[in-house]
């Protein structure tokens, strides 16, 4: 245990020395730290309130499978503090942890572990929020390795310390995961709710932090801080979009060095490459195959076949057997093998429709010149050509088979027509365009989604609907219960809550959900019927019962009749009442005698209680799928709004849907099909099944022009036998 040196001691106190020196931050280093917190806290949160969404659909799949009332409550809960306390939360973990970083900065870092000064019992509950962020820095850190061994050390170096413990770097895991805590905290949130949004919060984070604590060795780099350090500086730490930039523009450039070897192995044609058709060269003949037909000198011409027409083919092919072929350098006549086995690549995509692929097809021409002029178009998965090609499929999911379909594509059609009548050499034609095309995505994408949030809400609404009613017999027993827990009564107003009252409260919950005016109506409606059969043993009690009791049996009575509670029933109740609310304000004397029920009554009042169950039943649903967790199952749940899926009938049909929904409650997916006029529910693990059987298939949003490459290299490849 640490002593406390006489003032005039000359012996110095390692401990406090060590503390007092590191509190001694150079104003240029306080501002790069500064810097890197706002980085990774921002980063964080918006990482988290991205995903919160996502967190709540899980925490109310977890409350569904949980087999405990307690548990369940637990998970609600956390999900509710997303639901509609998200922002307050996580601006409350960024105050926790701006300001734990400047008790760092400032030299009030907290005491070593009680356990290194003093023994004492753990409470239960302390040991397991102890435990629970214990893993989670574990968790974090063993996910972002790499990237915290580098930037440990550029701390430490920042700090002019020679090493730097795990725990006690300001940007690590371990002050993120207790500054969260300590947010929740400030939210007063309940211990065990804490520690399941700690552990949400904690798996989202495991996969993201990496590329932020990236970010941050990236800055102090820029910053001058070890720039030459080695470790920590990973493929991942370069952004997406730059990662993805890099490993493209290199496959282009092996694509192009299998071009070349393939050329080598080409002996070449008479001339050497010099033109012999006419005087033309290859990109010569190109223009004129462009505009239709090649002109001869003797006053003939050539045809490509079917170049115009609205079928698919490949007339690269066509173009491999004809004369012109004898004007091509072999490296050319590689090019035009690998744009025509491009071609057939894209032509055997199934997931653009033939009158889509017509289109693309038009444009084979032009994209080899585009090809032979500009080496970018095999590197750049930006390159204007590609970028038009992609445009053109994404467009397959907005063209339904009906008028507004047609009028899609000829607006397509024209696009299409504009580039072959007007492009020679200038590729910026293809930007134009491309950046038509895409606009023409984007806009008929948000279209749509508004279309279809205007007419999902009907099947939205049937969907909550039918979900609150299979959760409200749990929602309103729960309701009642804490209205009812340590609160004496009578066993005629106890059994009236539990047979009649809920099933008002059962009526309003499948209505309007939990947030309804009439159910929070009926709730107070209930708690203040509890209240008025209690003893007043004062005068400010008794009046209070005078006050409110019109109103409270008016309520009662409205409430009832919602419920067409047998008259018999009614009268009996309220008569009840009565001796009830006579005996509530008769202090220290004998009680009014409760009548007695009759047979017949009792008989018609369990009658009367199933009524409700039998008049809500719904029609049984199809058997649920069965819940198997392999990938099809984890496709199903990463879906989200706007994705496409394409799903297959047994006549040998098929339609593309889109995903227009998903429930908070029980994850259901609202689909609608390509026009938003017709739409379906399917539950995920139904989905999971179609998927694994084939009768399902998911749209990727992919780049048609970067898969078609990626099979081309394979291909070139196994010609130069690599594979």
């Amino acid at each position: 245990m640490e002593r406390e040196m006489p003032d005039k001691s000359v012996v110095v106190n390692l401990s406090q020395f060590e503390r007092s020196r590191r509190t001694q931050i150079s104003p240029e280093a306080l501002s790069v730290l500064h810097d890197c917190r706002d980085l990774l806290i921002e980063g964080a949160t918006r990482v988290l309130t991205r995903q919160a969404e996502a967190m709540e659909n899980t925490l109310l799949a977890m409350a569904d499978r949980a087999p405990l009332l307690e548990t369940r409550n637990t998970y609600y809960s956390a999900q509710r503090i997303l639901n509609r306390q998200a922002n307050e939360l996580l601006s409350a973990c960024k105050d926790a942890y701006r300001q734990a970083f400047g008790d760092f900065t400032h030299g009030r870092e907290k005491p070593a572990d009680g356990g290194l000064l003093e023994l004492s019992l753990v409470d239960d509950h302390d040991f397991e929020i102890t435990l629970a962020v214990d893993k989670a820095t574990s968790r974090l850190r063993y996910n972002s390795a790499e990237e915290l061994v580098a930037l440990d050390a550029r701390i430490a170096h920042l700090l002019g310390r020679s090493d730097l413990s795990e725990n006690d770097n300001p940007l690590g895991p371990r002050v993120l995961c207790d500054a969260i805590l300590d947010g929740m905290v400030r939210l007063q949130a309940d211990q065990d709710v804490r520690i399941v949004l700690l552990n949400q919060f904690d798996l989202v984070l495991t996969t993201e932090l990496p590329q932020i604590y990236q970010t941050l060795n990236r800055r102090l780099i820029d910053r001058g801080v070890l720039p030459d350090l080695k470790i920590g500086s990973k493929t991942r730490a370069q952004t997406p979009a730059a990662t993805a930039s890099a490993v493209q523009a290199q496959a282009g450039a092996d694509m192009f060095r299998l071009f070349e070897q393939l050329a080598q192995g080409i002996s070449p044609a008479a001339g050497h490459g010099a033109p012999t058709l006419g005087g033309h060269t290859l990109l010569d003949s190109l223009s004129q195959f462009q505009s239709g037909a090649l002109m001869l000198p003797g006053g003939g011409h050539l045809e490509l076949p079917l170049l115009e027409a609205a079928t698919v083919s490949n007339v690269l092919r066509a173009l491999q057997q004809s004369p012109v072929m004898l004007s091509a350098s072999p490296l050319d006549a590689v090019l035009v093998d690998a744009v025509a086995m491009l071609f057939d690549v894209v032509f055997e995509e199934a997931s653009i429709p033939d009158r889509l692929k017509a289109q693309i097809a038009r444009l084979q021409i032009p994209v080899l010149k585009a090809a032979m002029l500009d080496r970018n178009f095999f590197s750049q998965s930006n390159h204007p050509v590609r970028r038009m090609l992609d445009a053109i499929a994404t467009l397959a999911v907005h063209l339904p088979d009906n008028e507004t379909g047609n009028a899609r594509l000829e607006a397509i059609s024209h696009v299409v027509s504009r580039v072959l009548e007007s492009f020679e050499k200038d590729i910026a034609v293809f930007e134009t365009a491309a950046a038509e095309l895409e606009a023409m995505g984007t806009t008929l994408e948000e279209t749509l989604a508004e279309t279809l949030d205007a007419s999902l809400q009907p099947g939205i609404a049937q969907i909550k609907q039918s979900e609150r009613a299979e959760l409200a017999p749990l929602i309103v027993d729960d309701f009642i219960n804490r209205a009812l827990k340590d609160q004496p009564g009578a066993d005629a107003v106890h059994e009236f809550l539990r047979r009649d009252w809920a099933q008002v409260l059962t009526l309003d919950y499948i209505n309007e959900g939990e947030d309804g005016a009439h159910f929070n109506s009926h709730v107070e409606t209930m708690r203040e019927l509890i209240w008025s059969v209690q003893p007043k043993t004062d005068m400010d009690a008794r009046l209070m019962l005078v006050r409110i009791l019109p109103g409270l049996l008016k309520r009662l009575r409205e409430g009832t009749a919602q419920i067409d509670l047998p008259q018999k029933v009614s009268d009996r109740f309220f008569a009840t009442l009565v001796i009830l609310h006579a005996n509530a304000v008769r202090p220290n004397a004998q009680p009014v005698p409760l009548p007695d029920i009759a047979p017949e009554e009792a008989t018609e009042r369990v009658q009367h209680a199933h009524a409700p169950a039998a008049k809500h039943a719904k029609a049984k649903a199809a058997p649920a799928a069965p819940e198997v967790e392999d990938e099809f199952s984890e496709r199903a749940r990463r879906l989200s709004k706007g994705d496409w899926v394409e799903f297959h009938y047994d006549d040998g049909t098929f339609r593309w849907a889109r995903l227009g929904w998903v429930s908070s409650v029980k994850s259901t997916y609202l689909f609608s099909d390509q026009d938003g006029m017709n739409s379906f529910s399917i539950d995920p693990r139904r989905l999971a099944d179609k998927l694994r059987r084939g009768e399902a298939v998911l749209v990727e949003r992919k780049s048609l022009t970067d898969s078609a490459f990626g099979k081309l290299m394979h291909l070139f490849r196994q010609k130069l036998g690599y594979a």
